[in-house]
C-alpha cells in the first residue's frame, strides 16, 4: 500500500462505505465536500470517482456529479433471477466434468470457510465464496457463461455486505457449500437447482431487510486523512 495512490485509497475508503451500507443508493457525493472529508485535493477525488464508477458502484452524470448507484428492488430481483438461471445451467454443464482432485479443492475451501465464520471478515469470505463456485464454473467449460455470470456478480457487488451482515446469514452460506458438494457428487440436478436459489435468494432477501432499515450514516471527517 506504500506505493499506493491518493486516488486508490481515496476508491478503495468510498468503497468500503458503500458496500457497508454507509453511503446509501442514490446519495450524492460532491467533489468539494469529499475533497474537505478527506483532505486531499478535488482532481484526486475526480480520480477516485473514476475508479467507482468503473465498478459500476457509482454514476457521475454532467452538471450533477457522482452519486451511489441505485438499483430498484425490481432491478435486483430480475438480475437474480437471471443470475440463478445462469448458474443453474453451469452447475448442469459441469456435473460430468468434475474431478476427485476438484471435491478435494471445494471440500478444503469450504472448511475453511466455515472455520471463518467468526474470525475472517467479509472480504475473506467473499474471496472464499468466489473460489468455491470458480472451481464449479472452470469445469463448466463455457468461457462466455462465465464472463457473464462475473458481469452479473458485479451488478450486485453492492448486496454482498447485508448478505453476510449477520453470523446465521455466514453460517447459512458455508453449510450450503457442503450441500453443493455433495449434490455435485451425486449428480443430482433437482437440489443443485434448489440449492442455486436458496443461495442466490438468500443475499437477496438479506439486502432487501439492510436496505428497509438503513439509515444514512453520515461520513467522519478526515477519514483518511491524504495530504
Amino acid at each position: 500500500m506504500k506505493n499506493c495512490p491518493p486516488s486508490q485509497l481515496v476508491a478503495d475508503h468510498l468503497e468500503d462505505l458503500i458496500l457497508s451500507g454507509q453511503l446509501l443508493p442514490r446519495e450524492r457525493l460532491g467533489e468539494t465536500d469529499m475533497a474537505d472529508r478527506f483532505s486531499v485535493k478535488r482532481h484526486v477525488i475526480r480520480d477516485a470517482f473514476k475508479v467507482l464508477e468503473s465498478k459500476g458502484l457509482i454514476e457521475t452524470k454532467r452538471y450533477k456529479g457522482a452519486r451511489v448507484v441505485s438499483l430498484s428492488m425490481k432491478e435486483i430481483s430480475d438480475v437474480f433471477d437471471i443470475r440463478i438461471n445462469l448458474e443453474r445451467f453451469a452447475y448442469s454443464l459441469a456435473l460430468n466434468n468434475m474431478r476427485e482432485e476438484d471435491f478435494s479443492e471445494l471440500e478444503a475451501i469450504a472448511a475453511k470457510f466455515l472455520d471463518s465464520v467468526d474470525t475472517a471478515n467479509v472480504e475473506e469470505l467473499s474471496r472464499l465464496n468466489t473460489e468455491f463456485h470458480n472451481i464449479i464454473y472452470k469445469r463448466a467449460d463455457n468461457a462466455a457463461l462465465v464472463e457473464i455470470i462475473n458481469d452479473l456478480h458485479v451488478k450486485l457487488y453492492i448486496t454482498r455486505y447485508a448478505a453476510w451482515d449477520k453470523r446465521e446469514y455466514i453460517l447459512q452460506s458455508g453449510e450450503e457449500h457442503l450441500e453443493f458438494i455433495e449434490a455435485m457428487r451425486k449428480k443430482d440436478v433437482d437440489v443443485l437447482n434448489d440449492l442455486s436459489r436458496r443461495h442466490i435468494y438468500n443475499s437477496k432477501t438479506a439486502y432487501e431487510k439492510r436496505i428497509s432499515k438503513i439509515t444514512p450514516l453520515a461520513l467522519c471527517e478526515k477519514e483518511v486523512g491524504l495530504k
